[in-house]
């Protein structure tokens, strides 16, 4: 048995709080009462007209009284679980037997004679037993209902311990009846024919009285009569205390006193009763109210079932529920036949969604799951194979993650929903941005190369007319070089913004290159802007193009010397950072997490919004024709981008600008390959021809860049073959012929690029050596690289850069 506090238990007739208005009817019934008791104890001893009914009439609608009250107060106690109902219970439930053995004990009521007993006193004693009951029982219940504290019975035991109380309670009714009848000659004289005097003068009757009041004074003590019942028990004591006034004066059976001595005892009995003839009126009441509330909330989550169920087919979502512990779920219709199925499926588990999901994305996706524990919510975007067609579908799976009190997750519910449509169209439409980009680089570079090719054209047409004045020749002829690097130039940004340029990354220390570019970087600003570096010690390596990465900045220093034009300071800074989800939320191309941060910061006159909004866009320019290509920003951009990184721009206008490089860094540092040292130690080797008479296999499907190779080769002293497919080179390889060198286009028609041919080629000839040219290998390459162990020699080349190249490709093989 435990104690809480009553407030804890649901509010009944019995728990609730007596109100002002429940106590004042209290008292006027009380004061009703007494004044009836009061007018009546004159005249109680005068005789009555003879009633022979009453006697049974009264007795039964004790009995019945009682035996209602008994039945309300064991269920209100299996209900609540309360100590002190169930006392209650037990004391209405032995009233209740007493007076059906006091009716046994009437003569010529049930039959002929006495049922219970021989005498008037087995009589007396049972109405001195039952009168004894309610006070001694509801002075137990005043006990325990001290403090305000309510007694429970342990959930396990309340039906054990009602039982056993009902057991015990019949057991004392039938000793008392046992004693009133078979031993009565033992117990005290209380009654003499009809005249019950002896009760009063042995004393029994006012201990009965003094035993009540006892029990009223407790109650009214401990429980200060805080609930209806409390209160109305109180009353029924009192009732029973004007009984006992009434009938002891009187002293005889047919008197005034003993006819309202009876009626007070039986109303005194319905007072309990009538509480909870009450208590189940307000149940009945406010399960009603409680129903049509239910049934209101019933309609409006219906309705809200209803709009989210629309609102779901509308998106072509489906809703779903998993314990993850039992792995049974609940799916709409539409979210089984996203993953293929006509019908609903029979089961729907963890696995056998893993089990749609597409090899590549399912590690990603596995641990997803396996790390539930310290999340919230599940976000997953992945491809499944769906069921029956086994078409390949991506899915947006979103789900609210619930955990046990002990933090595991037990159960996802959420949506999802097949979003292959979506992409293609964001597809399509960045299909069509890039078709928008392309139409505006097309006026900038019909521009600058109409202009290089007047250059390159119109000096060469003076050549060609006037070939013998040396001087003027070599003048033209330089002027044209120049005009031709310039366009080699513009094509070089041009694919780093489209991010189609052949790149050759190493994981490297951005805060070297930094430091030996500087004396470039300070001649290409100028004497009139300070530079500032301010590197961090503790910088993470990246991977990325060492070149393009001078080139990067250089555009950046560059840019930020003309917004300075009457100098200023530019200030180089890198650190560690931190992108989170929010920074990055419209780059989903992008994952949080850790990079390093290069910043550039002129204090230069600064960008309004707009122009920060278009500075990346190519050809984009606010500076004067002729002073820019617009090309600067755009292969800025487009490096990042390469790089898996983040650009973004800060500007205000009369401050400066600081635009923000963020590289994802390296898990670990690399040493730089071998190939590149060599390649750097070479650039400044003189020029080295063939001395052994190496072979070299020139595949170009280009016929006038084929012979401008083989032209340059020849000088070299090399000895040329020549193949204009793949698949010509590969017949030449499996011949007889003495070939020390591949050099092949990259892009190629005929099915199998450069890459690939010398793939083929190192399998048919294990010693042979290869050298790639390329000036665009976006379409032939998936991932825009060339292994790392093949030189690769860029387009638009002159005769140095083949020597000094090829002389890398042998010492390799040495």
């Amino acid at each position: 048995m435990s104690a809480t506090s009553s407030d804890a238990i649901l509010p009944t007739l019995a728990t609730a709080r007596a109100g002002t208005a429940q106590r004042l009817f209290g008292v006027l019934v009380s004061l009703g009462f007494a004044a009836a008791t009061l007018v009546l104890f004159p005249i109680a001893s005068a005789p009555i007209s003879p009633m022979p009914g009453f006697v049974p009439v009264y007795q039964s609608a004790l009995i019945l009284v009682y035996a209602l009250t008994t039945y309300l107060l064991f269920t209100q106690y299996r209900r609540t679980r309360s100590a002190s109902l169930l006392v209650l219970g037990a004391g209405s439930l032995y009233v209740t037997l007493v007076v059906f053995a006091q009716l046994l004990s009437f003569p010529n009521v049930l039959s002929p004679g006495r049922l219970l007993g021989d005498g008037p006193d087995t009589t007396t004693w049972l109405w001195t037993f039952w009168h004894l009951g309610p006070p001694v029982f509801a002075l137990a219940y005043a006990i325990l209902e001290r403090g305000g504290q309510t007694r429970t019975v342990t959930l396990e035991r309340v039906h054990q311990v009602g039982w056993l109380t009902a057991a015990a309670v019949v057991l004392a009714a039938l000793l008392t009846s046992v004693v009133v009848t078979r031993y009565v000659h033992l117990l005290p004289k209380s009654v003499d024919g009809d005249n019950y005097w002896l009760v009063t003068t042995t004393g029994i009757g006012p201990g009965i009285v003094a035993l009540t009041m006892a029990a009223l004074a407790t109650l009214v003590w401990t429980t200060r009569l805080r609930t209806v019942l409390q209160l109305w028990l109180a009353v029924s004591l009192l009732l029973l205390v004007f009984d006992n006034a009434m009938t002891l004066p009187a002293a005889s059976r047919g008197t005034v006193g003993w006819f309202a001595g009876r009626l007070e005892a039986l109303i005194a009995g319905l007072i309990v009763l009538g509480v909870y003839l009450r208590e189940v009126d307000f149940l009945y009441a406010r399960a009603e109210t409680s129903a049509v509330e239910r049934e209101t909330e019933r309609a409006k989550l219906q309705l809200a079932r209803d709009n989210l169920a629309l609102a779901l087919e509308a998106a072509e979502m489906g809703d779903w529920e998993l314990d993850l512990r039992s792995q049974i779920s609940r799916r709409t219709p539409r979210h089984d036949a996203i993953f293929g199925y006509d019908e609903p499926a029979a089961n729907w588990t963890a696995e056998i969604f893993l089990h749609h999901v597409v090899p590549e994305d399912l590690p990603t996706v596995r641990g997803a799951f396996e790390t539930l524990s310290g999340r919230d919510r599940l976000d997953l975007d992945c491809r499944i194979r769906r069921a029956g067609d086994g078409a390949l579908r991506w899915i947006a799976l979103r789900a609210k993650v619930y955990h046990s009190a002990q933090g595991q997750p037990q159960m996802l519910a959420g949506v999802v929903m097949d979003t292959t449509r979506h992409r293609e169209a964001a597809e399509r439409i960045n299909q069509a941005q890039k078709m928008e980009a392309i139409g505006q680089l097309t006026g900038g570079v019909a521009h600058d190369f109409n202009n290089l090719l007047t250059i390159i054209v119109g000096n060469l047409d003076m050549i060609v007319r006037k070939p013998d004045n040396v001087p003027r020749v070599e003048r033209l002829a330089t002027s044209a070089m120049t005009a031709a690097r310039r366009g080699a130039e513009v094509t070089e940004k041009l694919l780093a913004f489209s991010r189609r340029q052949v790149v050759r990354p190493e994981t490297v220390n951005p805060n070297r290159l930094l430091k030996d570019f500087r004396g470039l970087l300070q001649q290409a600003v100028g004497e009139a802007v300070e530079i500032r570096i301010d590197l961090d010690a503790s910088l993470d390596p990246v991977r990325l193009d060492p070149g393009q990465f001078e080139n990067a900045v250089l555009n950046l220093a560059v840019n930020a010397r003309d917004a300075m034009p009457g100098g200023g300071t530019l200030t180089v800074k890198t650190c560690n950072a931190h992108l989170d989800a929010d920074e990055i939320a419209n780059r989903p191309d992008l994952k949080p997490g850790a990079y390093v941060l290069v910043a550039i910061t002129d204090t230069g006159h600064g960008m309004g919004a707009t122009t920060m909004a278009r500075a990346f866009e190519p050809f984009f320019t606010t500076k004067d024709v002729g002073r820019g290509t617009g090309l600067g920003l755009s292969q800025v951009y487009g490096f990042v981008q390469q790089a898996g990184g983040h650009a973004q721009i800060k500007s205000v206008i009369g401050t400066g600008t600081t635009v923000e490089l963020y590289l994802p860094r390296t898990a670990a540092i690399e040493r730089a390959s071998e190939e590149s040292t060599q390649g750097a130690a070479d650039t400044a080797l003189p020029l080295r021809r063939a001395t052994a008479g190496e072979v070299v296999l020139v595949v170009e499907d280009e016929p006038a860049v084929l012979e401008m190779a083989v032209e340059s080769l020849t000088e070299l002293g090399y000895r040329t073959l020549t193949a204009t497919r793949a698949a010509e080179a590969l017949d030449r390889l499996s011949g007889p012929d003495r070939i020390d060198i591949l050099f092949s286009d990259v892009v190629m028609p005929g099915g199998m690029n450069g890459v690939q041919l010398s793939v083929e080629a190192r399998r048919m000839r294990p010693g042979l050596r290869i050298l790639l040219a390329s000036g665009y290998t976006g379409t032939a390459l998936v991932d825009g690289t060339v292994p790392p162990d093949v030189p690769l020699l860029n387009k638009p080349y002159q005769r140095e850069d083949l020597a000094n190249t090829l002389h890398v490709v042998l010492a390799r093989g040495r």
